[in-house]
């Protein structure tokens, strides 16, 4: 058992379910900041659950190093440099889809 990577998956997985929930971005100094105009044209319940399930996953790949000793350095790397492409594309993907805003 690797009890930091346990800390870490429960802290990432806490964060995305709070996330996916729509309730973590309102305490991020960037969305308070932002004009009501520009928060108007975001749907921030869809993008909130993108974004907090990326970030659960994330969770999950902690969790699962942490509790199974077969998933060793090898494939935790492996997993983690998955996941970083993943966040990449997703993160590609909002920036282009016009499904997180309102017309």
């Amino acid at each position: 058992m690797n009890f930091t990577c346990i800390f870490f998956g429960i802290l990432f997985c806490i964060a995305g379910i709070i996330f996916a929930c729509g309730k973590g971005h309102v305490h991020l100094s960037a969305w308070k900041a932002m004009p009501e105009e520009e928060k108007r044209k975001i749907k921030i319940l869809p993008l909130c659950r993108n974004i907090g399930e990326v970030i659960a996953l994330n969770g999950m790949i902690f969790l699962l190093r942490g509790l199974w000793s077969g998933f060793s350095e090898h494939w935790f790397v492996c997993a983690m440099i998955a996941w970083l492409i993943i966040a990449g594309l997703d993160v590609w993907y909002i920036g282009k889809s016009n499904c997180y805003r309102n017309q």
